[in-house]
């Protein structure tokens, strides 16, 4: 029924063993989470006016889930009665990390990389909004560009996110690419014709190359890593300052980009070569 989710099957006994239970999402626990993304993804400080404002909901209602969720460490309330996202969520994050295969195998090739090169290295996996920023190591030069851990990048914007993008089937494509995509910076493609274009040239190449269109200045390459099922799960990039991504020095960047991906993808495989055919990556 509309409004509910499924979930996996309960130890159940008599005439309904083997059936699906089916509930109804708690409303506290999904207003808590709301809040959470409010938090994460608003203002760095939020007052209860401003989530009542958001959420519609009472400003009651607000400071009690606001309260609960200081008590487990996902708010923090300042002296001005504002509040914050607290360290839990960084907690559960790095816990992901360490339990993430492709986190553990990908963390050397990326150190090789950023020495190799020179610039910023990111690791980054598709999620349902968007793509997440699972892991970065700095340029060691002084100046790079920096990414954050946990940040989550659009679509249609930057090479990661592009990337990814490439990599989805056409039906989902087709829903993301909806007019009226948000505009980052001046050079943001927000065309679904002009991104299908470019969708069509990464899975050819079987890399992304974007200067400027997520961030002022910053120019990106991405390669897709695949896993055991030969789905692209991941992807490593290199990002820096647009000069110095000159024409004359992209071979040499996009060769070190794909040579980390496919050796994080080769141990993925347990050992085996990955190949890229155009549009599918296979073994």
């Amino acid at each position: 029924m509309p409004g509910e989710t499924p979930f996996l099957p309960e130890k159940q006994t008599g005439s309904r063993a083997g059936r699906v239970t089916k509930v109804t999402p708690l409303r506290a626990v999904d207003r808590a989470l709301q809040l959470i993304d409010l938090l994460a993804n608003g203002s760095p400080r939020l007052g209860v006016s401003d989530l009542s404002r958001a959420t519609g909901w009472s400003k009651a209602v607000v400071f009690r889930l606001l309260r609960t969720l200081e008590t487990h460490g996902y708010a923090v309330r300042d002296e001005d009665r504002r509040y914050r996202l607290g360290t839990k969520p960084l907690e559960l994050a790095g816990e992901v990390l360490r339990r993430s295969e492709v986190h553990q195998v990908a963390r050397p090739i990326m150190l090789t990389l950023a020495e190799r090169t020179g610039e910023s290295v990111v690791l980054t996996a598709p999620t349902a909004s968007g793509v997440i920023c699972l892991d970065t190591v700095d340029s060691p030069q002084q100046l790079r560009a920096s990414f954050r851990v946990g940040r989550v990048i659009p679509w249609h914007a930057g090479a990661a996110g592009r990337l990814h993008l490439a990599y989805l089937p056409d039906g989902r494509i087709q829903e993301i690419l909806t007019p009226g995509l948000p505009r980052f910076t001046e050079r943001t493609i927000t065309d679904p014709h002009r991104l299908w274009e470019d969708i069509v040239r990464i899975r050819e190449q079987g890399f992304a190359f974007t200067v400027g269109e997520l961030d002022p200045g910053v120019a990106a390459i991405s390669v897709p890593i695949v896993d055991r099922r030969h789905e692209v799960v991941a992807a490593v990039s290199v990002g820096g300052p647009a000069a110095r991504f000159e024409e004359r020095r992209l071979p040499v960047l996009i060769a070190e980009v794909r040579r980390a991906a496919e050796d994080i993808s080769v141990r993925l495989l347990g050992g085996r070569r990955a190949v890229d055919r155009g549009d599918q990556t296979a073994v």
